[in-house]
């Protein structure tokens, strides 16, 4: 019985122990760097970039990356960066997108997987809305122009993260992108068009691939 007490107080110290050893390791590695695709579905966004001429939602995938510094083993510093190609990776639509965020990513993990909340405020790009009083009348109808627009937006989810290796990283991410879009008036002094102000939520969802060092 003593021998048996003596094997398990061994054991459980060297657990205990190899535990200790595996997080300092982990502690060590502040820093995580990958790269992500990504699909956003724009909730009514042809209502605002082609108003009277297309409606409904628009679904574009796009490529970045992030880098994350990792406060302890629960909280981190997380951003992220990506570009929604006009014509490629299945995308059909006029100039690009792009899209940035930095803020917290909050939650636990062990050696295999990870679970985390994330709240990372930023800004969604826009290359094709039709510029602000930017139509004018012509032989063949109205022409409008375009122009950039940056708008605020706020990403808010959850994060599965999977461990293959020590220092590999899997990562899933399912969220709200939340963008709040400027009043905007369009077309002439005689007959203009106003898009008032709103606040869209639009599905995300992300797969990456990251190293932690």
């Amino acid at each position: 019985m003593r021998n048996s007490l003596v094997g398990l107080t061994f054991t459980s110290v060297c657990v205990l122990m190899l535990s200790i050893g595996v997080k300092a390791q982990v502690d060590k590695r502040k820093f995580e760097v990958g790269g992500v695709f990504t699909s956003i579905t724009l909730t009514d966004f042809k209502d605002r970039s082609l108003p009277g001429i297309a409606t409904g939602d628009a679904t574009v995938q796009g490529v970045g990356g992030r880098l994350a510094y990792n406060l302890n083993e629960n909280f981190a510093i997380d951003g992220e960066a990506s570009i929604f190609p006009e014509s490629h990776l299945g995308n059909d639509e006029f100039a690009q997108k792009a899209q940035g965020f930095v803020g917290l990513k909050a939650g636990v993990r062990n050696r295999w997987v990870g679970v985390f909340g994330k709240a990372r405020p930023g800004v969604m790009w826009f290359g094709e809305f039709t510029s602000p009083g930017g139509c004018t009348s012509t032989s063949f109808g109205t022409s409008c122009g375009v122009s950039h627009e940056k708008d605020f937006a706020m990403d808010l989810g959850g994060v599965v993260e999977f461990y293959p290796a020590e220092r590999a990283i899997i990562r899933v991410d399912i969220g709200d992108t939340i963008i709040r879009y400027p009043e905007r008036t369009l077309g002439g002094f005689s007959n203009p068009t106003v898009l008032k102000s709103q606040v869209k939520n639009n599905f995300q969802v992300s797969f990456g691939f990251g190293w932690r060092f």
